[in-house]
């Protein structure tokens, strides 16, 4: 009897539901800008390639929203580890093409973000806007954060469209961008690098392709002219974002000392107009560098961090920094 009671008991048993299971926790940074969406685990570890696989359409909604998504303490210090997570959303990640600065590979199409300088900082942009085949995503891993400083901050291009002038934001709209590019081998960087070919046909194959206008001067020298939309519509949203290279490849973002040694134009590494060739101020470039400042957000580097940022809504640059610093790169 007592038998037939204990295997009754059993068989009725109802298994305790699991408390504190590991979950993610979102929070926005405490900015006033809304953004980056920061996201912790919390009551134990959890994979984040298999929770993003598993979790792909709230991931994508989330960061279509928000614009940026730091995940924080899922211990991606590798390049190994970043490469894995980025086949979540791509076998093979974007090859940086038409470069516009130094970088070199670590990883299958994954990049040391650049070898620009350490002592200045790298105006804000949208990854590649320039570019007739722009790249939609942006990915950064902290494998070692600098010292002292080294930030990426990170922009809400909504916001920069926001901040300009109804003028301006109306120049902008009606004309776009005219790029220019000059690329030599004693002022920016060479055609070879940009487009890492020694063939020349092959860049005049690409310049086709992508509807560039390209003129070689010499063995050694080749200018660049093409247009583009300053303004776009955002594919999920429809939001309008400021998207372009205009305020980035303009001749008053460098410095003075720069400026004091060109002697003309024609010798700028790049430059840009409005779509219609007419200048853009100085006192323009000012008003965009402004609207960056107030959209603008810094947060400092763990080791670990995975920031993921639409592209089209959002900008980076990179502050100075002391020590070893290396922030690896995705696109996709």
């Amino acid at each position: 009897m007592e038998t037939k009671s204990r295997l009754f008991k059993l068989k009725n048993t109802v298994a305790p539901i699991a408390q504190n299971q590991p979950s993610l926790k979102f929070s926005v940074a405490s900015n006033g800008l809304n953004f980056p969406l920061v996201c912790k685990a919390v009551g134990g570890r959890i994979d984040l390639k298999s929770w993003i696989e598993q979790n792909k359409a709230e991931f994508n909604s989330k960061l279509s929203k928000n614009g940026a998504m730091l995940f924080r303490g899922f211990g991606i210090n590798t390049v190994d580890k970043f490469q894995s997570l980025i086949q979540t959303f791509v076998e093979k990640p974007l090859e940086y093409k038409m470069r516009s600065s130094p970088r070199y590979a670590v990883g299958n199409n994954v990049y040391h973000t650049t070898t620009y300088p350490n002592e200045y900082s790298i105006n804000m942009h949208s990854e590649s806007s320039y570019d007739p085949n722009h790249p939609s995503n942006i990915v950064f891993c902290c494998i070692v954060p600098a010292t002292e400083q080294g930030e990426t901050p990170i922009a809400d291009n909504r916001l920069v469209l926001q901040n300009l002038s109804e003028a301006t934001r109306t120049k902008f709209l009606e004309k776009g961008v005219k790029y220019i590019r000059n690329l030599n081998k004693s002022l920016g960087l060479p055609w070879q690098e940009v487009f890492q070919t020694d063939d020349k046909s092959v860049v005049e194959e690409v310049c086709k392709e992508k509807g560039i206008r390209c003129n070689w001067l010499d063995q050694d020298r080749l200018v660049m002219e093409w247009n583009k939309k300053a303004i776009w519509e955002h594919p999920e949203s429809g939001e309008q974002v400021w998207f372009n290279h205009g305020f980035f490849f303009n001749k008053y973002t460098n410095t003075e000392d720069f400026l004091a040694i060109i002697e003309s134009d024609d010798e700028l590494p790049s430059n840009t107009f409005f779509g219609d060739g007419t200048p853009i101020s100085k006192e323009e470039i000012e008003e965009i560098r402004a609207a960056y400042k107030k959209a603008t957000f810094e947060f400092p580097w763990r080791e670990g961090d995975v920031l993921f940022l639409d592209n089209m809504l959002m900008s980076h640059g990179r502050n100075p920094y002391k020590g070893d610093r290396k922030i690896i790169a995705s696109i996709y």
